[in-house]
């Protein structure tokens, strides 16, 4: 009989690619993965890994046995989850990863969920929404709070269930005193071709969900800012954007909270929306849906 803990190593080492990420995932040394790994093939009979001084890859009968790997640890964890469900206690480990934009939101009713179920054990950690859904469905989270600035959201997919908590307009964000900070209309694709012509333009860096959906939308308008300055983390952009350094687009909620910032409306206005991701095999445990519930009362409305 396969070890299944041992399947599960083998699982996360299909995804992340070498020993040493996957024993970082786990907890372990790469030497401890080493030795689960080649108790597996002792166990299977047959080579799963080939090594080299360099790293190691899976043979042919490696990938196929971290398939079955897949499919059996989805029907045990889903095992798992109803039979926590017919118990009801909300207890043991839940990993919780969040964007760091929504983190302080979050944390206050994470810690009171800690303290209303003693039994229960939430390990936070922060993400990026790019990688969240492949990290959920490997097991690294149970449960990651992202954001998406896309038209269409994604839908449910393969092993993965979506949860909307909120959809937001994107504004433009400019300091109190700016000659615009009073209009009451959107601003016009002239107007804003003028803005950042004129002023530094504030934003993420290449990579980042809102930088892509800025630049979508100031290609649209055709808005080219000729000064960029680029920072991680909507939270300090909102803040620079307070000192008259410059303007960005930021979701309406997040410039409503920074003094010192007022948000116009665009036409046509860009959203985002902040979903929360978990496996379907876990949407039985009652530990995982209290933690989704969680984030529910925290992000679900309007900060």
């Amino acid at each position: 009989m396969l070890d299944l803990r041992r399947l599960e190593i083998l699982h996360r080492f299909a995804a992340r690619g070498t020993i040493s990420a996957t024993a970082a995932d786990l907890g372990y040394s790469p030497s401890a993965i080493s030795q689960q790994l080649a108790a597996l093939e002792r166990e299977a009979g047959v080579a799963l890994l080939e090594r080299t001084a360099q790293r190691a890859s899976l043979t042919d009968a490696g990938r196929e046995l971290a398939e079955h790997a897949a499919r059996i640890l989805a029907a045990a964890e889903a095992a798992h989850s109803r039979m926590r469900a017919r118990i009801g206690t909300v207890s043991g480990r839940v990993t919780v990863s969040c964007i760091h934009a929504l983190a302080p939101a979050l944390a206050p009713h994470l810690a009171a969920l800690q303290r209303a179920h003693p039994e229960l054990n939430v390990v936070a950690h922060e993400t990026g929404s790019v990688t969240a859904a492949a990290a959920v469905l490997d097991r690294r989270y149970d449960l990651a709070v992202i954001d998406d600035w896309s038209e269409h959201p994604p839908a449910e997919g393969t092993g993965l269930s979506v949860h909307r908590l909120r959809r937001e307009d994107i504004v433009l964000a400019l300091p109190t005193d700016h000659a615009l900070a009073e209009q009451s209309g959107p601003a016009t694709a002239a107007q804003l071709r003028k803005i950042v012509h004129h002023e530094t333009w504030l934003c993420a860096p290449v990579g980042q969900l809102s930088r892509a959906a800025g630049d979508r939308y100031l290609t649209a308008v055709d808005a080219t800012p000729p000064r960029r300055w680029e920072f991680e983390g909507l939270h300090i952009l909102a803040a620079l954007v307070a000192t008259g350094a410059g303007v960005a687009f930021l979701p309406a909620g997040l410039a409503q909270e920074q003094a010192g910032v007022v948000g116009l409306p665009l036409a046509a206005s860009p959203q985002r929306t902040i979903l929360a991701l978990t496996r379907t095999t876990t949407r039985e445990d009652p530990a995982v849906t209290a933690c989704l519930q969680a984030a529910r009362q925290a992000l679900s409305r309007g900060r």
